[in-house]
């Protein structure tokens, strides 16, 4: 008699061309036909299945179902592995906050202007290459190593952003890595020093803009006061002369202006942006909390996105939608997250005055400091922080269908809500979830030869 066999953690969709199976602890994704899910159906409510005792057609289906491990045996079950320890994993990712200073004053800005509450601060040159040092030598066997260049408004410091350039390309070439430069700038200060800078070292960008001139105007002021549209859209242009090569968006919005997300991206592609990525404003006061109807604006805007996407990969065509690039990229790869994001391993911030940060978005915060330049990294710290978000979130997520692909969310705006605003955990759980249920749609469509999904592995694949 053949083993007993269990049904994984399953959830099923509606598509245009039929079903969707989807494996909540191994992330894998299957299209079924009316049969598979007829007999799914039938025998998905026994809590034990021996294929010898299904009979006819059904024992072929399940028995399908278990060779893609869809059924297995209970002892198959995927156990999370322990928590990974930051002191293990090398640091690849530094995020320099080389100006914590800004010209523009965004209303939704999580960082207090860019001083990320506390005076305008430059990163001292000297400082800088040393951090850029430290991060290729501490390496470890790493191949590739990313430096990112941040604020603030990173422009506001160009001898800092060159003196770290430097370093860390020297440090790179003496050992034979990899070194990858990005930088997220507000497009307002590309002066001819610093698109010389940004030319010479093939710096990818991304520029900081909200859409259309009432859109982003409403958003993103000069810090004297006054609209910052035309600024952007001169320096962008002066960017691309200078260049050859297309800036990515970055787009925040304020649940007010969630019901435009179509044609913010519209805009943005009509202005010649590489590619669009459209967040909603984190909730750094309540009166970002949006409303139920806001909530359905935002998803119904993402589902037409996702609509035109699938439309567009029929042709052949990419959309560039940055959101749903990055899901239908991570589903192809088929990695299993145990942890929501890279914070704190193998990814870390430095503040202007030296301070390490599990995350960028966390510098000024006292009880998330986790060492400095000087001492070195204090692991300990970040264990202790990482292990207990784990623990709070474990329960929730345990039950949760996204957790393959989400595993707990973002770090910071789940300690906005909990912390600063003291709202219960998982307030952006349900958009994730029907989001994510449109980029396994979106996915499941691709031609396996089409040229789309060609894009998606090259995505995936780094």
């Amino acid at each position: 008699m053949s083993a007993a066999l269990h049904w994984a953690d399953l959830r099923l969709f509606d598509a245009p061309d039929g079903a969707l199976l989807f494996d909540a602890e191994q992330a894998s994704l299957f299209a079924i036909d009316d049969d598979t899910r007829a007999a799914i159906g039938r025998w998905r409510g026994r809590e034990a299945i021996v294929l010898d005792e299904v009979p006819g057609d059904d024992r072929e289906v399940l028995a399908a179902l278990a060779r893609r491990r869809v059924l297995r045996p209970a002892h198959a079950r995927r156990v999370p592995p322990p928590r990974p320890d930051p002191a293990a994993i090398p640091v690849g990712t530094l995020v320099l906050e080389a100006a914590q200073a800004c010209n523009l004053r965004c209303t939704y800005c999580y960082a207090g202007g860019g001083s990320y509450g506390g005076p305008a601060r430059a990163m001292r040159p000297a400082l800088a290459a040393r951090a850029a040092r430290q991060l290729v030598e501490g390496s470890g066997e790493r191949a590739t190593v990313t430096l990112v260049l941040f604020g603030g408004e990173p422009l506001l410091n160009l001898p800092a952003l060159r003196a770290a350039v430097e370093a860390a390309a020297s440090a790179a070439r003496a050992r034979g890595k990899r070194l990858v430069v990005s930088m997220t700038t507000n497009g307002t200060r590309f002066t001819d020093e610093a698109l010389a800078f940004v030319a010479e070292h093939q710096i990818g960008v991304s520029v900081s803009i909200d859409g259309p001139p009432d859109v982003h105007d409403a958003n993103r002021r000069h810090a004297g006061g006054g609209d910052s549209y035309a600024d952007v859209v001169a320096g962008v242009e002066r960017l691309v002369a200078r260049t050859g090569r297309a800036p990515a968006a970055r787009v925040t919005l304020v649940p007010a202006q969630w019901h435009r997300v179509p044609e913010v991206f519209d805009h943005l592609v009509a202005r010649g942006f590489l590619e669009v990525g459209i967040a909603p404003a984190s909730p750094v006061s309540a009166d970002l909390l949006p409303t139920p109807a806001q909530d359905e604006a935002l998803i119904a805007g993402f589902a037409a996105l996702a609509g035109r996407f699938a439309a567009e990969a029929a042709r052949g065509r990419v959309l560039p939608f940055s959101n749903l690039l990055d899901l239908c990229a991570k589903l192809h790869a088929g990695d299993v997250r145990d942890v929501p994001c890279g914070a704190g391993l193998g990814y870390l911030a430095m503040d202007a005055d030296g301070t390490y940060y599990p995350c960028h978005r966390f510098a000024g915060d006292d009880a998330l400091r986790v060492g400095d330049l000087d001492t070195g990294i204090d692991h300990a710290r970040l264990r202790d922080y990482l292990d207990g978000e784990a623990r709070v979130r474990a329960g929730d997520c345990a039950a949760c269908w996204v957790r393959s692909l989400c595993a707990g969310g973002c770090h910071h705006d789940n300690r906005l809500r909990e912390h600063a605003l003291r709202l219960p955990r998982g307030g952006s759980c349900e958009f994730v979830r029907r989001w994510t249920a449109l980029g396994l749609a979106a996915y499941a469509g691709l031609r396996r030869d089409g040229p789309v999904l060609a894009f998606i592995d090259r995505r995936a694949r780094g």
